[in-house]
């Protein structure tokens, strides 16, 4: 599961750690709107977690048409091994993932629905580095590279001898006539939100038509927007993704307009500029690709409707050196209940002392073990693998579900939700013909000692032997809700579920970190089935012998007879609640 948004954790390159001014020293975020009323983590149980038997490597078995705890288990120590270098998009890794997903999708007989006849849609994933030796002169002024200015880009941009003109608040800006913005820059200022951050440097921005592009000024307690877009990095190349911008901090608006801010009005002009943004941009060694398969189902009319059922096949990647694994996973059980959600927590005297005790006593049955590895077992190696499970369950049935089923491995979840947004934009079948999309994301955990997440009051979130967190399952239709709830009881998976995470405004903003927002968006019922958060969370320790399979399959199969009620059912779900602004900022 991606991170949070503006509480990214380090592992992963988003905005969202490195937005505001301090921030950037640490890498890492909090939320600086809110901040105060955010919820504070609770202090958590620290009894010692029975070890796993599971072995630390196994032997893979064929596979049979059941979904079983074996097969989900001979499949995930395949696609989290360490071979696959933690399946960071666009590496060696992540290629190797979606190579061994297609040649099971081949395996079982269904239908590539990729690029060109194959199962793979390719991402334009391209890196950019930016040469230092670009400028930004506003009349005789230089604006300082990283500090009052920065830019984001695929390509390098220049203007000569271009005028700028004040436009107003993004987002409430004023529209100025094409014949009066022509050949000029419109210099737009961003509020002070977490939202607004987000949007002008990820989201959609318009470009007044007519103008030769956007200047946004940022607040000064988001000056840290110039160390990350400046940043060595890799990126989608798609206008989807956003199109180019320049940024400006607001302690240089005096070099662009004579007037201060507070002062200036819509269609004011200003200095004339002249901006040399320089990148050096490059194709990515390796392809981020999506793997899309289908399933034709048997009604000649229905088949030409799809459920989709998907997961990210992607994780973080390695770290940069080796650590021992079993002080990491004593550490972040005491002191980081919720793995990466927890990376402020530093620990005391007292918790130090147990980990020291903890690990003497592991010493005398357990070697250490250097690892440098984020295998993304859990996350989401667990919904990949309940992808393909599901995969075989449906493909070896007599009779087919009437609707096709889509399923989608998608890349770059980790990355801002890279796969999800690029198919959905560039969909290989009609958008409008998914009736739903399931979206599996972390379902190998949820026991009793897992934190799983907290209310939105800050209450700790706990699993149990039943338990399993919706989200998003009646957001756009009452219906699919009611349909998960009735399938759980029909067919007798007796799961319990927590719609905790799922309240409205809720700070950790779970609806929106993962691919199945992407979906939703654009008006498709979706809904989110995960065991939830736990102290391995983004860390070394996401490993395949800490997986609970048999609470995993019974996810699993209830995920499956969602998918096959959703196939074979006389209408697809209604949409009833209000639909999203499929160019705006997601907010839970």
């Amino acid at each position: 599961m991606s991170s949070e948004v503006f509480r990214k954790v380090p592992r992963t390159a988003s905005i969202s750690h490195l937005l505001l001014a301090g921030a950037i020293a640490s890498g890492g975020l909090s939320s600086f709107v809110n901040a105060q009323d955010a919820p504070k983590p609770q202090p958590v149980a620290t009894a010692p977690v029975p070890r796993t038997d599971l072995p630390l490597k196994l032997a893979p078995r064929p596979t049979k048409s059941a979904i079983t705890a074996d097969d989900l288990m001979t499949r995930l120590y395949i696609f989290a091994d360490d071979s696959l270098m933690g399946r960071d998009a666009g590496t060696e890794g992540s290629f190797k993932a979606t190579e061994l997903l297609a040649r099971e999708a081949k395996r079982l007989g269904l239908q590539p629905a990729g690029d060109s006849g194959t199962f793979f849609q390719t991402l334009p994933l391209k890196s950019k580095k930016v040469d230092p030796l670009s400028s930004f002169i506003a009349g005789g002024a230089s604006l300082e590279l990283g500090k009052e200015w920065g830019f984001k880009s695929g390509s390098t941009m220049t203007f000569t001898d271009t005028p700028v003109m004040f436009g107003g608040v993004m987002g409430e800006a004023t529209l100025l006539p094409a014949e009066q913005v022509a050949g000029k820059l419109v210099v737009l200022t961003v509020p002070l939100s977490q939202s607004a951050v987000q949007q002008a440097v990820e989201g959609d921005v318009d470009v007044p038509a007519g103008a030769a592009g956007i200047v946004l000024v940022v607040p000064q307690q988001a000056a840290g927007v110039f160390g990350y877009v400046l940043r060595p990095s890799v990126f989608v190349d798609d206008p989807a993704f956003g199109g180019p911008r320049l940024f400006v901090g607001s302690s240089a608006i005096a070099k662009l307009f004579t007037s201060p801010l507070s002062e200036l009005k819509a269609g004011a002009v200003g200095a004339t500029v002249n901006v040399k943004a320089i990148l050096d941009v490059v194709p990515s060694p390796f392809p981020a690709r999506n793997v899309v398969a289908i399933l034709p189902g048997s009604d000649p009319k229905l088949k030409h409707q799809y459920v989709a059922v998907g997961a990210h096949s992607d994780h973080v990647g390695m770290a940069r050196r080796a650590v021992d694994h079993d002080s990491v996973l004593i550490f972040n059980r005491i002191v980081r209940p919720g793995g990466a959600e927890n990376d402020d927590k530093m620990g005391n005297a007292e918790q130090f002392t147990q980990i020291n005790a903890e690990l003497a006593e592991m010493r005398k049955s357990s070697p250490t073990r250097r690892d440098s590895i984020f295998n993304g077992a859990d996350d989401d190696g667990s919904g990949s693998v309940a992808v393909q499970e599901i995969a075989e369950l449906l493909s070896t049935m007599k009779v087919k579900p009437k609707r096709s089923t889509l399923f989608v491995w998608h890349v770059g979840e980790e990355k801002g939700l890279w796969g999800s947004k690029f198919f959905t934009e560039h969909s290989t079948v009609s958008r409008d013909s998914i009736v739903a999309q399931l979206n599996i994301d972390m379902v190998g955990r949820g026991s009793a000692t897992d934190l799983t997440g907290s209310s939105k009051e800050g209450q700790d979130l706990r699993g149990g032997p039943d338990y399993l967190q919706l989200v998003g399952s009646r957001r756009l239709s009452t219906e699919l809700g009611d349909l998960v709830e009735r399938v759980n009881t029909s067919k007798k998976h007796n799961l319990v579920f927590d719609y905790g995470m799922d309240a409205n405004e809720h700070p950790m903003n779970i609806y929106c970190r993962s691919d199945h927002y992407e979906y939703a968006k654009w008006g498709v019922p979706v809904t989110f089935f995960t065991t939830g958060g736990h102290s391995a969370y983004h860390q070394l320790t996401d490993e395949p012998q800490y997986i609970d399979y048999p609470h995993m399959t019974r996810v699993a199969k209830l995920i499956a007879d969602v998918a096959l009620d959703l196939g074979s059912r006389a209408g697809r779900p209604v949409v009833n609640q209000p639909k999203l602004d499929p160019r705006g900022t997601c907010k839970q």
